[in-house]
């Protein structure tokens, strides 16, 4: 019987927390930089410059890929020939996360209960630990990072038994529509067929790091070819299969953003030996930008914004996002009036990490605008200027736009280390307690922007 410390595996934790955040898969960033070099479409190339860029940069500095530092999960996988001794199990993996979320300036983004209580953990706890037991004496962690922006648009389907490859596909496209801008493409898609309604989903979770049978693999190729063929961008997709009962076809879709952020490692023999993940990120020029400058200053200018135009933005912005909007409604309904004014202010939708030393802000990058919708009217005919998110909007807030002369402008998602770099001051200004969900005031400098309306 071997025995391991739970100090050994928190340490382990701790390293897959920073790994999984700030290091980017080797062959995905192949794919990235072969797309780039091989697409002519000036604006595609652009998006896929920026993320290339952001990879690097993230890396270089130790910073978090993106500001979402998202829900961790974690796989473990236990030899049932081990003793396991010290503080509970998953005390010790929370304990690692919590230290990493805290000690790197990662953001914060669990709440105490999803229903009851939504007040932030301010540690990223509790973790989803799924287990199993494998022969042997060795420890298998696999860490999943999860932004709640690609999360949203999972989706699960009980197919019949009998349905078709096609079925299956038309499902998963619809899908990928749907998530459209919101989620950062290009996507990775995670695929869990099989087990029970619940099982399919932590399947498509697995998928992100499972090694893919040889019909796994050729399903997922073709499905990747179908979806591309049809006008979507999919970096990846990852198939996870298993059995299930003679009356069911459970297929899970868990949808990624082009940064699945994942890392893993073995415990054997007293000692953690780490996936490997090779830095070998290039350095690429930029590119001659032609973009519009303008000022947050000159009102005009941004009310004669043309949609399709690409700006560099300067000047005094606000961010906001879901808590802050629901406290800035409240202010609003028990005061008549607003926490800071708003007229001809811009709001971006951010929650940025927390600012490491020498930091003005943390990575900060635009969280999905929708679900902010409710409360666009409010803020647009008291005389909110424009929003800053990505994604697409209910054509009724569209109309509320154009009927308060206001526009919406939307930030590349993803490449948070980037767009952190263009802002030059923060403070909060209201709502401290949200933590990443105050508002901040922020002035930045040659924010790149694309007009949407």
């Amino acid at each position: 019987m071997i025995n391991v410390h739970t100090d050994l595996i928190e340490e382990a934790v701790y390293n897959l927390c920073i790994r999984a955040n700030t290091l980017y898969d080797n062959h995905l960033y192949n794919t990235l930089l072969s797309m780039y070099e091989q697409s002519s479409d000036s604006d595609k190339k652009n998006k896929l410059l920026n993320i290339l860029k952001n990879i690097k940069l993230a890396s270089d500095t130790n910073r978090p890929l993106c500001q979402d530092t998202g829900q961790v999960i974690i796989f473990l996988e236990l030899g049932q020939n081990l003793l396991i001794h010290g503080i509970l199990l998953k005390d010790a993996i929370n304990n690692a996360v919590k230290r990493a979320y805290i000690d790197n300036y990662y953001r914060k983004s669990v709440v105490e209960n999803s229903l009851f209580n939504r007040t932030n953990t301010n540690t990223n706890t509790p973790v989803i630990i799924y287990t199993d037991i494998i022969e042997g004496d060795s420890i298998n962690i696999n860490l999943l990072i999860k932004g709640a922006g690609s999360e949203n648009y999972s989706t699960l389907k009980m197919f019949k038994p009998t349905a078709s490859k096609e079925e299956i596909f038309e499902f998963i496209k619809q899908s990928v529509i749907t998530a459209g801008e919101k989620s950062c493409p290009p996507l990775v898609l995670g695929l869990g067929i099989g087990s029970t309604m619940d099982g399919a989903s932590v399947l498509s979770k697995k998928a992100f790091f499972n090694n893919m049978t040889q019909d796994d693999q050729v399903f997922s190729n073709s499905l990747k070819d179908y979806l591309n063929a049809s006008g979507q961008e999919i970096l990846d997709v990852k198939l996870c299969s298993a059995a299930t009962h003679i009356a069911c076809l459970p297929v899970a879709l868990t949808i990624n953003c082009h940064s699945t952020r994942h890392a893993g490692c073995v415990i054997k023999n007293s000692k953690i030996i780490f996936d490997e993940i090779k830095k070998d990120y290039k350095a690429i020029e930029d590119k001659d930008c032609h973009c519009r400058r303008v000022d947050t200053d000159n009102i005009e200018a941004i009310r004669s914004l043309q949609a399709g135009e690409k700006i560099l933005l300067s000047g005094v912005i606000y961010t906001a996002r879901d808590a802050a909007h629901k406290k800035i409604s409240e202010f609003y309904k028990n005061n008549s009036n607003f926490p800071f004014s708003l007229k001809d202010k811009i709001i971006f939708y951010a929650g940025p990490c927390p600012a490491a030393q020498n930091e003005v802000i943390g990575p900060v990058g635009p969280t999905t605008s929708a679900r902010m919708d409710t409360y666009c009217d409010l803020l647009y005919s008291n005389g909110l200027l424009a929003t800053i998110g990505k994604g697409e909007r209910s054509n009724e807030v569209l109309d509320s736009i154009k009927k308060y002369k206001g526009k919406y402008l939307t930030a590349q998602g993803g490449i948070s280390c980037l767009l952190a770099k263009c802002v030059k001051e923060a403070e909060v200004v209201a709502f401290e307690e949200l933590g990443t969900e105050a508002v901040r005031k922020l002035v930045v400098k040659d924010f790149p922007l694309t007009v949407e309306i």
